[in-house]
């Protein structure tokens, strides 16, 4: 029911009601009238009823899109994203007309709609269509993109961008986030210890999703700098996420293989925003998020600004049931306590296995004094909780500004730029100190269980309460400059050049300092370069197993190791970039996007580690650098439009586009791209895309410093130690990849504001760079034969060549001994860690959506659904061995996860609930994971108009309402749950203010 008058007024009427885009300039309408409209009408139908007595024709730029202009002209419109579904954690938003100039009023979470009923003014003029999946403005992908805007973003119940990424079904979390970053012990080859937040589209690892902010790559993140951090976006700034689900190296170059995530932040705000969130957990941890936003908008040009700030608590290990205790028996598990432990454990050759191994208990409740050999427990084995005492998220603490303005230098010309900087600090209390000392006659204390002329002890430092603190500091920076010109006809011209940095200093303190060990135990003779000395401050005793049997001062000295790294990255680009019609054919403009990068990227690294010796000793410095040049083109063909529709195929357009990239370290590449979208009758489109994606190596998959640390695994029912060889690979190649896309989108007109779409998808990599044995489990890595070409079995016990060869190792400075030292007959291997090309790896599945609104109870209910099925996750991790079937196993995506939402709206007043469903996970030796289903709800309230309450809203959200615990894992780690797919926070109950002005 739209009455007469403007037809501005009747377009923003009819925006609101079908939840459609409608896109067009201020001439366009200006003076121009509508006629009354009351009926049922399908969207296209009213549109058409609204317009048939102008020269204004309507077509559609996306599902959701709808580009109005005149019959003579070919103008553009763009700045909104074209999703076949628009809001994947939540209810597709109410149509807008885009984007107005400041949030709605007494609205602030819709921020990039125009509701029915709001005061605020609709957009007075649109420039340009740019959508995450082609390079022409106004364009419209083949393959499938995900839009979250800041409506879908606020609903998630989560304080950050990065959480809400982690929730939606196409992302798996994997070891690049912060759940997995500390001492679960997830990522065995530390290469998080910024605690960032990566996005790790289909399970193809969160190096094979390409991060861009405004369609800018952001520096290189972690200790490895193979994948950007998202953690530092601040949300108030984030106009909407694009989430491309497809491979798009011909696009946006390397790196682009798994998927696009693109941020496209505010550029217009009118007035001020201010949201205030506190949110709390069971037990923990709370967390509180402040942010303001400030711009003002004049005739040619505006500016935003806008501050956050965040805080989370840390989360510990006795907070959780899961992770309280390592023996898992209570839960239905097995006991999975550790052997250095505290009181400590005497070795002895196994005859059995020639394995040195526990076999005499040092007794508790004594302080180590006067003890006899027949003392020592004979066939007793103590056992420790390596869990007590750390924790499995960090205190996080973030500020964030951001900062962007847009002028009109000319009718022309508009010059923008932007910056935005994070800094943000991680605190945590990492898993105790375990050792095994090595103890002769020269220490006090000294007695043997057997006549023996030295001890060999596995001992826990944590039982003593002794636990390394870990910081990470992480500042980053961007900002870019550019200018967009009117060229002749539709043709525009943009350039821009971009800078981002990302610098990341983590320090471990309270670690162990082996020289002062071997002094305290008195292996070697008090050194004058060392603030301890054994005569003055006292002998260590590891035979006590109470806290008085050695003074603080020893424990102090003996825990004094430091370390810390630093690591920067850069990135320095220029891009060129020319679109616009170049033929006019019968089913509409052919149009062409050409364009050209340049693009130089650096990392280093420097640090010290004073874990020995008697100063610190600088780590090697590792620097290093490249420059990528590239030329791309893309153009859409219109072979059937409006104008030459025949029954069968209402629209059909051919999209293509080549890159050319030229490596200065790895030589050319050209990959191309080819789409195709066929709409047989108008509520129908079929959509198909075909890609090559290319990856070269990190810089510091290539020249990392070469480490050596001790990894526990599994050999039978004993945990054994081996000794992982890590760091950088130059014989390493790149990687290849060719993927396919096929979708359908129904939009039917019998059924106004049902909207489903289903898409199958595949990626099959060649070369693909990994770490077999990072992604191994510690159950089967020793006995697994896929992985016996990364494997070299060692005895030291009986092999003369074995023992010099670990010796060695151990003795080599690369080798890390923050966390402990060990006997060389402790090691029964030594592993590869280090990247290398696998064989290849095959992911196919299917992705399905769908929305759909009613009116109902006096309000409007509204409906998504977002589920994403995992056929095939096949990898070969060489050449020579046949590919596993690994979807649904520990350590790889799940099967199935979908998210489904229902929100019912009346007035002020929005309930909304979201669903979570995770299928199950096993392991190669037959142990089940029972899938998650968790219930989110939320309570959201507008104040009413023309009070003090105007603009304000209060939203009360829960997210796992029947606070459900991550499913039991009988986990060789000792975590009851899977770390990267289950969350441990449980309940958590958060409230938001916000209010406009």
């Amino acid at each position: 029911s739209l009455p007469a008058g403007s037809l501005e007024a009747a377009l923003t009427a009819l925006a609101a009601q079908t939840g459609d885009e409608l896109l067009y300039g201020p001439e366009l309408v200006a003076g121009r009238k509508a006629q009354a409209l009351s009926g049922r009408f399908t969207a296209d139908q009213a549109l058409a009823r609204l317009l048939q007595d102008s020269d204004i024709v309507a077509s559609h730029a996306g599902p959701r899109v709808i580009v109005l202009k005149a019959k003579a002209t070919s103008a553009r419109p763009t700045a909104a994203a074209v999703s076949p579904i628009a809001a994947p954690f939540g209810a597709e938003a109410p149509g807008r007309v885009t984007p107005p100039p400041s949030p709605p009023a007494g609205d602030p979470a819709i921020a990039t709609i125009f509701a029915a009923g709001s005061s605020a003014p609709p957009a007075a003029t649109v420039e340009e269509v740019r959508v995450t999946g082609t390079l022409i403005r106004g364009g419209s992908p083949a393959a499938p993109v995900l839009v979250l805007d800041r409506k879908a973003l606020e609903a998630s119940g989560y304080a950050t961008v990065a959480e809400s990424l982690q929730a939606i079904p196409q992302n798996f979390g994997g070891t690049s986030t912060e759940q997995t970053a500390g001492g679960v012990r997830a990522d065995p080859l530390h290469t998080n210890n910024g605690y960032s937040t990566g996005v790790n589209l289909r399970g193809l690892g969160s190096t094979s999703t390409l991060i861009l902010v405004d369609g800018r790559r952001l520096a290189a993140a972690g200790n490895k700098g193979d994948f950007s951090d998202v953690s530092g976006i601040p949300a108030i700034a984030v106009q909407r996420v694009e989430v491309l689900l497809d491979g798009a190296s011909a696009l946006y170059g390397s790196d682009a293989v798994g998927g696009v995530v693109n941020f496209i932040l505010r550029k217009d705000l009118e007035g001020g925003e201010i949201r205030l969130h506190a949110g709390s957990g069971g037990d923990g941890p709370e967390e509180q998020l402040v942010s303001v936003g400030l711009g003002h908008a004049w005739r040619s040009g505006s500016f935003v600004l806008t501050y956050e700030g965040y805080h989370r608590d840390a989360l510990p290990t006795s907070a959780r049931d899961l992770t309280a205790s390592s023996d898992l028996r209570p839960l239905g598990g097995t006991d999975h306590r550790d052997t250095f432990s505290y009181p400590g454990n005497i070795l002895r050759t196994d005859p059995a296995t020639g394995l040195s191994a526990p076999f005499w208990a040092i007794p508790a409740g004594q302080a180590g004094v006067g003890l006899k050999p027949t003392d020592f427990l004979a066939g007793v084995t103590n056992l420790y909780n390596q869990n007590a005492g750390f924790d499995l998220l960090p205190d996080q603490r973030r500020q964030s500004v951001y900062g962007t303005f847009h002028q009109d230098v000319s009718p022309r010309i508009e010059v923008s730029g932007d910056a935005r900087y994070s800094y943000r600090i991680a605190e945590a209390v990492l898993p105790g100190i375990t050792s095994t000392l090595t103890v002769r006659p020269a220490n006090p204390f000294f007695v043997s269980p057997n006549g023996a002329t030295s001890n060999s002890i596995r001992y826990a430092f944590g039982g003593l309460g002794l636990h390394p603190s870990g910081r990470a500091d992480v500042a980053s920076f961007s900002t870019t400059l550019g200018f967009d010109a009117k060229l002749f006809g539709d043709w525009r011209l943009s350039a821009y050049g971009a800078f981002a940095e990302e610098r990341t200093e983590n320090t471990q303190s309270h670690t162990l300092q082996s020289t002062i060990l071997s002094e305290a135990l008195g292996n070697t003779v008090d050194n004058p370069g060392t603030a301890y000395s054994a005569a003055r401050d006292g002998f260590f005793n590891p035979y006590a197993s109470v806290a008085s049997g050695n003074s603080a001062a020893t424990l102090a000295a003996i825990t004094s190791g430091l370390s810390a790294a630093r690591e920067k990255s850069e990135t320095r680009s220029v891009n060129v970039e020319a679109d616009g019609s170049v033929i006019r054919l019968p089913g509409g403009e052919v149009r062409l996007a050409v364009g050209a990068q340049v693009r130089k990227e650096t990392f280093a690294l420097s640090g010290f580690n004073f874990n020995s010796g008697v100063a610190p000793t600088p780590i090697r410095s590792n620097t290093g650098g490249r420059t990528v040049g590239a030329a791309f083109a893309e153009f859409q063909v219109p072979l059937v439009g409006p104008d030459n529709a025949r029954p069968g195929v209402q629209r059909l357009d051919l999209s293509a586009a080549v890159r050319a990239e030229h490596y200065s370290d790895f030589g050319s590449t050209v990959n191309p791209r080819l789409g195709l979208q066929w709409a047989p009758v108008s509520d129908v489109l079929v959509r198909s895309t075909y890609g090559q994606s290319y990856r070269a190596p990190s810089l510091f998959d290539l020249h990392d410093q070469l480490l050596n640390g001790p990894i526990f695994t599994n050999l039978g029912t004993a945990s054994v130690l081996t000794l992982a060889r890590q760091g950088g690979n130059p014989g390493l190649r790149p990687e290849t990849a060719k993927s396919w896309t096929a979708g359908i989108d129904y939009s039917p007109h019998e059924i106004p504001n049902l909207k489903v779409s289903a898409s199958w998808f595949q990626t099959m990599f060649r070369n693909r760079i990994a770490a077999p044995l990072a992604t191994a489990t510690p159950v089967t890595l020793l006995v697994d034969p896929r992985y016996s070409p990364f494997i070299q079995r060692i005895s030291p016990t009986t092999n003369a060549q074995d023992l010099a060869l670990i010796t060695q190792l151990l003795a080599d400075p690369a080798t890390t001994k923050q966390f402990g030292t060990f006997s060389p007959t402790d090691f029964v291997a030594i592993i590869d860690e280090r990247q290398v090309n696998t064989g290849g790896l095959l992911v196919r599945g299917i992705d399905l959506l769908g929305s759909y609104q009613h009116d109902g109870f006096g309000g409007l209910f509204s409906y998504a659904a977002n589920a994403s099925w995992m056929l095939d996750y096949k990898l070969a991790l060489t050449p020579a061995v046949s590919a596993s079937e690994l979807v649904g196993q520990i350590g790889s995506p799940p099967r199935f996860r979908a998210r489904l939402s229902a929100d019912w709206t009346r007035g002020p007043l929005t309930l909304g609930a979201v669903a979570n469903n995770s299928s199950g996970f096993g392991d190669s030796v037959g142990n089940q994971v029972s899938r998650q289903i968790t219930l989110d709800l939320r309570l959201r309230l507008a104040g009413p108009k023309d009070t003090i309450w105007d603009r304000s809203a209060l939203t009360l959200s829960v997210r796992n309402v029947f606070d459900r615990a991550p499913p039991f894992y009988d986990n060789p780690l000792g975590f009851g749950y899977v770390p990267g797919s289950g969350d441990v926070i449980g309940r958590f109950i958060s409230i938001d203010l916000t209010r406009t002005w």
